[in-house]
C-alpha cells in the first residue's frame, strides 16, 4: 500500500508504535515484533551493534581473518570485526577485537563512519574504524573458546586479486579494503 508521506519540521514522521513483543531472546540479539498504527507490523532483530577494523601493519600490509560461517556453510576472509558488549564503547570493542582475533594491536585508530547493515531486518550498526601500524603482542588476549581463526597478511595487490577472484564474499569486509585502498588514491 502506498502512503503520501508525512513530513514535520525534523522530517518524515515516525509511524506510532503500539506493542512490541519479543519472539525470541539470545545472548547476542532478540527478534521482535512491533505494531504500529495502520496495521502495520514489523519483525526483525534488535542488535547490540559491531565494529569492523581496516587495520594494517607497519609496513602497510592488512590484516585478515579466515573463520567458519555456519549461516553461509563457508570459510570466510573478512577483517577482523565483532559484536559490542553491553556498555562497551565501540573504540574499545575495535581494539579487544584485533588483538583477540589477529594478535596485533595498534596505537593508530580513527573512527571512519557508522553503518547500518541491514535495516529490513536488523538493527545492528556497524562502526568501521581504521588502524594503522599494528603490530604482534607477545601474549594476545584470548577471544571467543568457540571460534577457529586464522590470518594472514595481505598487499594492496593482494587484496585486489582476492576481489577480482571473488575471493571476499563478506560485505564488510569488502567495504573495509575500498577504504584503505582509497589512502593511496
Amino acid at each position: 500500500m502506498f502512503f503520501p508521506y508525512l513530513e514535520n519540521e525534523d522530517g518524515f514522521s515516525l509511524p506510532q508504535e503500539i506493542s512490541k513483543e519479543v519472539l525470541l531472546e539470545t545472548g547476542i540479539f532478540k527478534v521482535v515484533k512491533n505494531t504500529y498504527r495502520e496495521k502495520m507490523e514489523r519483525i526483525f532483530i534488535v542488535h547490540p551493534g559491531a565494529v569492523a577494523i581496516s587495520a594494517t601493519t607497519q609496513d602497510d600490509k592488512l590484516l585478515l581473518i579466515k573463520q567458519f560461517r555456519a549461516p553461509v556453510k563457508e570459510w570466510l576472509w573478512e577483517i577482523p570485526a565483532g559484536t559490542l558488549e553491553i556498555d562497551e564503547e565501540p573504540l574499545f570493542c575495535a581494539q579487544r577485537e584485533l588483538e583477540e582475533e589477529t594478535g596485533f594491536v595498534s596505537n593508530n585508530w580513527q573512527h571512519l563512519f557508522p553503518l547500518v547493515l541491514a535495516p529490513g531486518y536488523s538493527s545492528e550498526i556497524i562502526h568501521f574504524f581504521r588502524a594503522k601500524d599494528a603490530s604482534p603482542v607477545v601474549e594476545a588476549r584470548a577471544g571467543d573458546e568457540d571460534e577457529l581463526i586464522y590470518f594472514r597478511e595481505v598487499s594492496r595487490k593482494e587484496a585486489q586479486e582476492m576481489l577480482d577472484r571473488q575471493e571476499i564474499k563478506d560485505a564488510k569486509t569488502r567495504i573495509g579494503i575500498y577504504e584503505w585502498m582509497k589512502e593511496k588514491e
